[in-house]
C-alpha cells in the first residue's frame, strides 16, 4: 500500500513540474522576443525619422514652423550637424515595424512616455497579453492571459568627426 501511494505522489509531482516548466518557459521566451522586437523596431524607427534638413542646415524651433514642437525641441537654431528626429515619422515607423514582426495571437499596447525631437530620446513601454493556451485545457472559465511588460529608453547619438 505504501509503495502505490508513493507512486501517486511522484506522478503528481512530475505533472506539476512539467506544468511549471512550461509556464515559466513560455513567459520567459515571450518576454525575450518582445524585448528584442521593441529594441530593434525602436532603433530602426529612430534612424528612419532622422531630419536630414536639420542636420545639414541646423534647423531649430523658429516659432513659425509647424513641424517642430517647442516643448520637445531643445536644439540650438542655425548649428549644422544637429541630430533631430521628427516625432510623427518616428511613431509611424515604430508602429509599422512592430506590427510587421509581432505575433498575431497576442494583444500589444505600446505606450510612448517621452519623445524628445532634439536631442533624440524616447521612452517606451510595451505591454503584451500572453495567452496561456495550456491552461485552457484544464479549465474553461479561467482567464488564460498573463501580462508581460518591457520598458525601453533609447538615445540616438553620433560620432563627431573633426576635419
Amino acid at each position: 500500500m505504501k509503495e502505490s501511494i508513493w507512486m501517486y505522489v511522484f506522478f503528481v509531482l512530475g505533472l506539476t513540474g512539467i506544468f511549471l516548466i512550461n509556464l515559466i518557459g513560455q513567459l520567459n521566451v515571450s518576454n525575450e522576443q518582445n524585448y528584442y522586437l521593441l529594441k530593434e523596431a525602436t532603433e530602426a524607427a529612430m534612424i528612419d525619422a532622422l531630419d536630414i534638413r536639420a542636420y545639414r542646415d541646423g534647423v531649430g524651433y523658429d516659432g513659425v514652423t509647424q513641424e517642430s514642437d517647442p516643448d520637445h525641441m531643445h536644439c540650438i537654431a542655425g548649428v549644422p550637424g544637429t541630430i533631430r528626429i521628427v516625432k510623427e515619422k518616428f511613431v509611424e515607423s515604430l508602429t509599422r515595424r512592430f506590427a510587421e514582426n509581432a505575433q498575431l495571437k497576442r494583444d500589444y499596447e505600446i505606450i510612448i512616455h517621452d519623445l524628445d525631437e532634439c536631442p533624440p530620446k524616447v521612452a517606451i513601454t510595451l505591454k503584451s497579453k500572453q495567452p496561456l493556451d495550456f491552461l485552457s485545457f484544464f479549465t474553461t472559465n479561467y482567464k488564460t492571459e498573463s501580462d508581460v511588460v518591457n520598458t525601453l529608453t533609447a538615445i540616438l547619438e553620433n560620432k563627431v568627426v573633426l576635419e
